[in-house]
């Protein structure tokens, strides 16, 4: 999480983020505790909230990192209400619709210019150059979700979609294969 956190797109003066599928919350722990003045909302659905509440509580973050029980496929995530919406190592579990809607809703969700980042393992173009580690992890998330891993070109066209600008990839290099696809809503960012 470190280099992720170091790394992670986070606009200026950010306040409010939401972290979907973010369980036992560590990202949100590390990025408010990185980023002054910014809380997080960890939504996750109710069974996961459950077991990892006393993680989060152990952290110590009181009201600046909270749980919400939900899903994020099928709840309202607001208008305008969020500075950064993170998905961390979830989005390889649902379809491509899926993943579009849910672009959508983060879209609806976050103010003008502000960021969506996605964090996942990132299938290479091509399976020549997956390698073991890459193919590995293409088949155990087939197998064990509904789809598998995404290329970052999927994930930037989800974003698009959803009339947001994606940026450049971040590839992390202490975790290979593994990376950040960011984009912003068009818009001035208000203070």
């Amino acid at each position: 999480a470190g280099e992720a956190v170091r790394r992670m797109p986070v606009p200026r003066r950010a306040r409010d983020m939401l972290d979907i599928g973010g369980s036992h919350g560590y990202y949100s722990v590390a990025l408010c505790r990185r980023h002054e003045g910014l809380r997080s909302v960890v939504l996750d659905l109710p069974q996961a909230v459950e077991h990892a509440a006393p993680l989060l509580a152990a952290e110590g973050m009181g009201d600046r990192v909270v749980h919400r029980a939900g899903d994020a496929l099928a709840d309202d995530l607001g208008v305008e209400a969020f500075d950064l919406v993170l998905i961390a190592q979830v989005v390889h579990h649902f379809t491509e619709a899926q993943n579009r809607e849910l672009a959508a809703k983060v879209a609806r969700a976050l103010r003008p210019g502000d960021v969506y980042a996605v964090l996942e393992e990132l299938r290479p173009r091509s399976a020549k150059d997956a390698g073991q580690i890459g193919a590995l992890l293409e088949f155990y998330f087939a197998f064990t979700s509904r789809s598998g891993t995404w290329a970052v070109e999927e994930i930037a066209e989800w974003q698009r979609g959803a009339g947001l600008e994606p940026r450049r990839p971040i590839r992390l290099r202490t975790a290979p294969g593994i990376g950040i696809q960011a984009a912003a809503k068009p818009g001035r960012r208000s203070s």
